[in-house]
């Protein structure tokens, strides 16, 4: 049995040039390394069963994870898994999931000759405009069907990560205006009602902050002020009537520009979004849903507390370290993936299969 389990962490797989994004070309080598190396990607109920219960795993295991449920872990992930015999575990953000829709090709249908590359969806530039020209995310995620594809194959288990993957305001302190911008990222979304030229406030994730909620007196002055189309709201925001809104929000005490949630209302939002994931998964599923990974890798004592409840027993991070049997349940370590050699790879699971090497590799990399 490992000493330590190693939990590899993916986001993407496909070609996009993005720091989270692994090739298909160089995952599929990190596959092929694993296997020569005499590594095998263990099935999630395996490492559920080590990492809570300290039940015993085959040497040189190791967990390939996949945040967020992009559809090129369906497309490629997934029939590149099979090909070199791992498996692999899907971390899902349910409210992103497909609801309808026929099955989509994957690679698998390509290697059998029934479409042609050319013919798999658009996976590598999830990146448009919109009409006014400014530049957006356009990520693909796989659907309820595709997900019991891969579950029903073997290859692919399906778990938590959230409902929403929403960020909450933590405080008060803001320096600028929200402007109508590019969305840089996937889940850039906050768990508030958001106007153009609202206060830019800091902010956290949903699951590991009790959120700050802006006062109706912002919002009230943000509406009287700006307009909120994208070309009006950015002409406004750049000139004197921004950066006169600016100073009259900037003069208001904290008191005023709003308040942090009550211990019920952080109870009520944390349980809203987490049983609201762990239901769609089991209904969707068609089985029970134990895992959850937190998004960003964090979260608070009461989002630990409710997850529980509602029915998830092993949790995964994205801090570095070991992972022993029976110890690690509740914060499971994994190490981010990199768009690198098979080599770079085996070197990091072999760091990780020691305790105390991956103990203090992971202290010095936090």
């Amino acid at each position: 049995m490992p000493k330590s389990l190693p939990v590899l962490m993916y986001h993407y797989v496909s070609s996009w040039p993005n720091p989270i994004a692994v090739d298909p070309d160089v995952f599929e080598s990190h596959l092929e390394g694993l296997a020569g190396a005499g590594y095998r990607g263990v099935g999630l109920a395996e490492a559920e069963a080590f990492l809570r219960d300290g039940e015993p795993l085959p040497d040189k295991s190791v967990l390939l994870t996949f945040d967020d449920g992009f559809l090129d872990n369906y497309v490629n992930a997934w029939p590149l898994l099979a090909k070199h015999g791992h498996k692999g575990t899907i971390f899902a953000v349910t409210n992103k999931v497909v609801e309808e829709g026929l099955p989509r090709p994957t690679l698998d249908d390509v290697w059998s000759g029934f479409v042609k590359m050319d013919d798999l969806p658009r996976v590598n530039t999830p990146v448009g405009k919109t009409r006014e020209g400014l530049r957006i995310r356009t990520d693909l995620f796989f659907s309820w069907q595709e997900a019991r594809l891969m579950e029903a194959s073997g290859v692919v288990d399906v778990a938590g990560h959230t409902h929403t993957h929403r960020s909450v305001f933590v405080g008060p302190r803001f320096d600028s205006l929200m402007e109508a911008g590019p969305r840089r990222r996937t889940f850039d979304r906050v768990d508030h009602p958001v106007l153009f030229g609202l206060p830019g406030f800091e902010r956290g994730p949903a699951m590991a902050h009790r959120a700050f909620l802006p006062a109706r007196e912002v919002y009230d002055m943000v509406r009287a002020a700006v307009p909120q189309t994208a070309p009006e709201a950015r002409e406004f925001l750049g000139g004197e009537g921004g950066q006169a809104l600016l100073r009259r929000l900037k003069a208001l005490p904290a008191e005023r520009l709003g308040r942090m949630e009550t211990d019920d209302e952080m109870r009520a939002r944390l349980h809203d979004d987490l049983s609201t994931s762990h239901r769609l998964l089991e209904a969707n599923l068609g089985h029970p849903v134990r895992t959850l990974a937190w998004p960003w890798g964090r979260c608070c004592p009461e989002a630990l507390e409710i997850a529980r409840e509602v029915g998830f027993s092993v949790f995964f991070t994205t801090r570095v370290g070991p992972n022993l049997p029976g110890k690690s349940a509740d914060a499971a370590c994994r190490f981010k993936a990199r768009n690198r050699g098979a080599r770079w790879l085996l070197s990091r699971v072999g760091i990780y299969s020691r305790p105390l090497l991956a103990r203090v590799y992971g202290a010095l990399r936090s």
